[in-house]
């Protein structure tokens, strides 16, 4: 009799999570003996977790996505470059760490709006985990420029200092950008401002998204709810726009592959979460 193989998101506090439902399905389709749970660790947990070695497989999120790095036994390029960890597989009894956000991102852009990225202008809001992986799958694909806001000036000093030999520039405000908005091919918030109790707050006011060119794609990593006030204004002035649920998909599916050689498809994965999300709302 075979042992369910354990996989797990890890996190503290743990919300509702839309990964379960993803995962399991990719279980019950491949007929693998295998179970997702969501497993919430208090920091001093952690280690002992990890050194379990219990589970075949898990997720990291907020706020352990840098913590984990010292406890695993390898880490990709990728994740060592982010400066965040999303995934972990075991392989030979040691857990090795990547980051698949950053696959998640360029995942959704391609199936969602086949976007080509090279030579474009973009400007992203935000300098978190997030945001480290966003930036890295950009240059990935060879932007031309990215213009970095975040309130916090010393992330996006920190963000912009992993690539010296790029093209960043640093905003100290969003109150003078009348300049670089007509230029901006893809517009990006990786801030949580426009969820939860923040609803009726936008990165960008309506005025200056009119600045936008109408080519111009506007994504705001939020899920939920699907359609923030950023994205609500920039859809009411005709520009192209974009929520993150698909990065969700996307990071989770190319998790799956990471795990497993192999994934759902990004639609079927999408309408997995789409459908478990509204379950709870």
């Amino acid at each position: 009799m075979s042992l369910t193989k354990k996989y797990a998101l890890i996190g503290y506090p743990l919300g509702y999570s839309l990964s379960p439902a993803l995962h399991n399905h990719f279980f019950k389709t491949n007929h693998l003996d295998a179970q997702y749970t969501s497993t919430p660790l208090t920091p001093d947990q952690i280690k002992t977790f990890i050194e379990s070695k219990e589970f075949e497989g898990f997720n990291v999120t907020i706020p352990y996505k840098e913590i984990v790095f010292p406890l695993l036994d390898e880490i990709t390029d990728a994740a060592n470059k982010i400066g965040a960890i999303n995934t972990v597989k075991k392989i030979d009894n040691k857990y090795i760490g990547t980051n698949t956000d950053y696959e998640g991102f360029l995942l959704m852009l391609k199936e969602e709006k086949g976007v080509n990225l090279y030579n474009k202008n973009v400007l992203l809001f935000g300098a978190g985990g997030a945001a480290k992986a966003i930036a890295y799958a950009l240059f990935q694909k060879n932007i031309k420029s990215l213009f970095l806001y975040d309130i916090d000036i010393n992330m996006s000093n920190t963000l912009s200092a992993k690539y010296p030999e790029k093209n960043i520039t640093i905003l100290n405000s969003t109150s003078d950008l009348s300049t670089i908005l007509p230029q901006i091919d893809l517009l990006i918030n990786s801030t949580p401002l426009g969820m939860e109790k923040t609803l009726d707050k936008s990165v960008l006011e309506k005025q200056q998204l009119a600045l936008l060119p109408k080519s111009c794609l506007v994504v705001d990593i939020i899920y939920a709810p699907l359609q923030t006030k950023l994205l609500k204004m920039a859809n009411e002035l005709g520009l192209n726009t974009l929520n993150g649920l698909g990065m969700l998909a996307g990071q989770g599916i190319k998790g799956q592959e990471f795990w497993f050689g192999k994934r759902l498809s990004y639609q079927e994965a999408k309408n997995i979460m789409l459908k478990a999300l509204q379950s709870t709302t």
